[in-house]
């Protein structure tokens, strides 16, 4: 009984023994807000990035092509004189008259032998022993000397006959005009005789002379 008590003695100092050369690491106590335990941490918050727009560049509009301007047909000059170098008169031609000062609208007639000129207030009476007349044309008082007298196949009455300086175009001419009562003129054979002719389809030919 003794030699039993003993040998579990034994037994219990051997297991004490090989406990004792093991080594036990300590159980780090928790802490509580530190230590080893590792927080959560809270993801940071981040903004989505604005996208960036990229501008498309817009292709500018390629210009429409200029029309074509065609240059305008040059204007025919306008003939005034036949190949032989006559003047070409329309039926009405604007006509300066020296003695009145002024363009006087005259109807171009190569059917009367003598041009004529519209006036008013008639008066004949002498001077230095010769005839003259005095009358009213175009708002102008004129005075001229009577080239002769014109009778008149009805009646007693006669018509007296001047020279009157007149000028159209190129022709400038001393030109023996009857006077008869009335306004405008008509220039006959005598004025438009191997200088000009008449083309009844135009008017107003010839530029206004001085």
């Amino acid at each position: 009984m003794r030699k039993s008590a003993v040998y579990f003695a034994l037994l219990l100092l051997a297991g004490c023994a090989q406990q004792s050369g093991q080594k036990t690491e300590p159980i780090p106590d928790p802490e509580i807000g530190g230590g080893n335990i590792e927080q959560p941490v809270t993801p940071p918050v981040v903004e989505p990035e604005t996208p960036v727009v990229v501008p498309v560049p817009i292709p500018e509009p390629e210009p429409l092509p200029e029309p074509e301007v065609k240059p305008e047909p040059k204007p025919e000059p306008v003939v005034t004189k036949t190949d032989d170098g006559k003047l070409i008169l329309g039926s009405e031609e604007w006509l300066w008259v020296s003695q009145a000062q002024q363009h006087i609208r005259a109807k171009v007639d190569d059917g009367k032998s003598l041009s004529s000129i519209g006036v008013s207030n008639v008066q004949a009476f002498e001077r230095d022993g010769k005839d003259w007349v005095k009358f009213n044309a175009g708002g102008q008082e004129v005075e001229l000397p009577v080239e002769r007298w014109l009778k008149s196949k009805q009646s007693d009455s006669r018509q007296a006959v001047v020279k009157l300086r007149a000028k159209l175009g190129e022709l400038n001419e001393l030109t023996e005009f009857a006077l008869t009562a009335g306004k405008g003129i008509v220039l006959g054979v005598n004025f438009i005789r191997d200088v000009a002719i008449v083309d009844s389809n135009r008017k107003f030919v010839q530029p206004k002379a001085k």
